[in-house]
């Protein structure tokens, strides 16, 4: 466990698993109201831990190194603020023929919405270049007022062989939502919840 200064704190050992963490697991996560009671279980393998999200709430989140693939529904984390990426395929008729009614498109193909407390999705953001920059104080979208937030934070990049999330070196990190069953090596940095940890072989 990391605390908020960086320190070491405690820790969860793991034989095996899978090992259920959340709420429930006891002080002084039982005060963490970010976290459901059943939350996610770990199962150890030799290249680090399988991280499942049990609850589907508010999920599990690792600490992007370089740059990741992102995919129609993915979810991040930038500073206190949490993001939804969404592609914007081009508009198809219905069965019909007939064709929805709408704006025409300027040429945007993929749009960021945060996501405010209690899962609402307020400003969304499309995205029509192939860079789309994220920061406090420079950036397609900024967050001036969080104080976590590098100036140049991160970046999303669309070229043809596909959609990329990477990060800036910031400071506090970009942190991706975990899919179902994924494999997180040993070194990396989760997050769920308010709790951070570093996930060290035994």
């Amino acid at each position: 466990m990391i605390r908020i200064d960086g320190s070491e704190g405690g820790a969860i050992d793991i034989e095996r698993g899978p090992v259920e963490f959340g709420r429930n697991y006891g002080s002084p996560f039982d005060a963490d109201f970010y976290l459901s009671p059943r939350h996610c279980s770990f199962t150890v393998q030799p290249e680090g831990l399988v991280v499942d999200d049990i609850s589907g709430t508010n999920g599990v989140y690792r600490k992007l190194e370089g740059r990741v693939e992102l995919e129609h529904g993915d979810t991040f984390r930038v500073g206190q603020e949490l993001l939804f990426y969404e592609d914007l395929p081009e508009p198809a008729s219905l069965p019909d023929g007939t064709e929805r009614m709408g704006s025409p498109n300027p040429g945007y193909w993929a749009r960021v919405s945060v996501i405010l407390e209690g899962g609402i999705a307020s400003e969304a953001f499309p995205i029509e270049t192939d860079e789309f920059t994220i920061g406090r104080e420079k950036g397609d979208l900024t967050f001036p007022l969080d104080g976590y937030v590098s100036s140049s934070h991160c970046r999303i990049i669309g070229d043809d062989s596909g959609v990329f999330l990477e990060d800036r070196g910031s400071s506090n990190g970009t942190y991706v939502r975990l899919r179902p069953g994924a494999l997180v090596p040993y070194g990396t940095l989760i997050l769920a919840g308010q709790q951070l940890f570093r996930i060290d072989r035994a």
